[in-house]
């Protein structure tokens, strides 16, 4: 679980690296074009609207290696797993509900 976090965040750095090479690099770009290629105005970029396009971009990346068809047995052997703890769990809250109700 640590490997894919670390792996994540360090694409997300990356990316932003990135966008802020290519904004850096944007005044001498336009200084290398013709007019009629020349956008009026300041080439800005908008890096709030850039790191949210970069985090949903990997997280969908992210979901997309998921086993889609593995994921309804998975939950089941986890429910599994842990039937004597939500036994425990029932029983707690029943004992609760004769506390406050009675």
């Amino acid at each position: 679980m640590m490997r894919s976090l670390l792996s994540f965040f360090s694409l997300l750095a990356f990316g932003v690296m990135a966008a802020t090479v290519i904004v850096a690099l944007m005044p001498w770009l336009s200084g290398r074009t013709t007019g009629d290629a020349v956008v009026a105005g300041p080439a800005t970029l908008h890096f709030e609207s850039l790191l949210l396009g970069v985090v949903l971009g990997l997280f969908l990346g992210t979901l997309t290696r998921l086993n889609w068809s593995d994921i309804p047995r998975r939950i089941v052997t986890w429910f599994m797993v842990r039937e004597r703890e939500f036994f425990y769990y029932a029983l707690i809250l029943g004992c609760l509900a004769v506390l406050l109700f009675y």
